[in-house]
């Protein structure tokens, strides 16, 4: 299973107990880069099972191959807006290549699932 999820909104991790100063030293801290809580930028838009994803890559050309025909070696993939910009006239019609034609900001990350 390939899953999509694209950069939508920020959620962080919340701790009712925690007070409130201490929360705005988390996400300080947690934006400039120092492991003090998560925070999730995206939110799954599409999954595809292994056959959909095989038909894409089989039948797109070589860019889409190269960007996204790893993915079960690396097991996620970035793909930005000029990323996208390559790969729609070289990927089949369907879902995934409408995703990419309304990615304007921010990104995709495509994940492989066990």
């Amino acid at each position: 299973m390939i899953q999509i999820y694209k950069l939508t909104k920020r959620h962080m991790d919340e701790n009712e107990k925690m007070p409130r100063e201490l929360k705005d030293i988390k996400i300080f801290s947690t934006c400039v880069g120092h492991g003090v809580g998560t925070i999730d930028f995206s939110e799954k838009i599409l999954e595809l099972s292994d056959d959909e994803f095989e038909e894409i890559l089989s039948n797109s050309g070589e860019y889409v191959k190269f960007k996204i025909g790893n993915l079960s070696k690396y097991f996620e993939v970035e793909i930005f807006p000029e990323h996208a910009a390559r790969l729609i006239p070289q990927l089949v019609e369907g879902k995934f290549k409408e995703i990419l034609l309304n990615l304007k900001e921010g990104y995709l990350v495509l994940r492989k699932d066990f």
